[in-house]
């Protein structure tokens, strides 16, 4: 694809927020390539890009897998308020087998109806497949993005799952139909990401995006040059 044509294709950024281990890198890639690997380390943020066709056309996606950190440090709890600013839409992800993780995400939720201009957000509770462990009530999900007036819907990313596609076919979709922000630059180097999974031998794999990549990058290379430019958009408000 020449670069004149890539840089007229609609652009989304989304960022998947969630403690550690909740299958936000699974769920991520089953969207992105279909395939399932079942656990990732990773100490950073991951980039990953690609361009898809919907109905509206083309549309090149950017996903932050947010890292949590592990599940154990204080910084699992934090909002990740500079990510949040980089994107235009968050998809919101819990475990319904810890109850903890759907606190956490309604802690996220709150945090979005503190901002003015917020990013279009989907909550999404995983796990579904872990039904006889679970800790959240899928009526309890669905009551919290009612809330908030998001969509909702619970997914087992271990599994072919449309309920997920669509998710974020919304997410694109909405974004796309919102005012254009400001045009942001993004700079960080082009390597592909590597993730480990353990669904076979626990061995490193290189997760292949479709005309796409996975680019390691830290919390600061990923908003440096971009949401200082965007602050003014999204002010936080003294009160809920």
């Amino acid at each position: 694809m020449k670069a004149e044509e890539k840089s007229s294709i609609p652009r989304v950024r989304i960022a998947i927020i969630g403690n550690a281990d909740v299958g936000k890198s699974a769920l991520t890639v089953r969207y992105l390539t279909g395939r399932f690997i079942g656990e990732y380390r990773s100490n950073t943020d991951l980039l990953y890009n690609k361009t898809i066709t919907l109905e509206t056309g083309l549309t090149e996606v950017e996903i932050v897998d947010v890292y949590a950190g592990n599940i154990d440090d204080d910084d699992n709890h934090e909002f990740p308020m500079e990510q949040v600013l980089w994107a235009d839409a968050c998809m919101i992800v819990y475990n319904i087998t810890e109850r903890n993780t759907f606190e956490y995400a309604a802690k996220c939720l709150a945090e979005f109806k503190a901002l003015q201009n917020a990013p279009t957000a989907y909550l999404v509770g995983n796990k579904a497949d872990l039904d006889h462990l679970r800790e959240v009530n899928e009526k309890d999900g669905a009551a919290l993005a009612a809330a908030y007036s998001i969509g909702f819907c619970e997914v087992s990313v271990a599994e072919y799952t449309p309920t997920l596609y669509k998710a974020f076919e919304k997410l694109i979709v909405d974004s796309r139909a919102r005012p254009q922000k400001q045009i942001r630059k993004f700079s960080v180097s082009k390597m592909l990401g590597t993730l480990i999974g353990n669904t076979s031998y626990n061995q490193q794999k290189t997760i292949a995006i479709n005309h796409g990549t996975v680019v390691p990058c830290h919390k600061g290379e990923l908003h440096k040059s971009r949401v200082l430019k965007r602050r003014q958009g999204f002010t936080a408000t003294t009160s809920l």
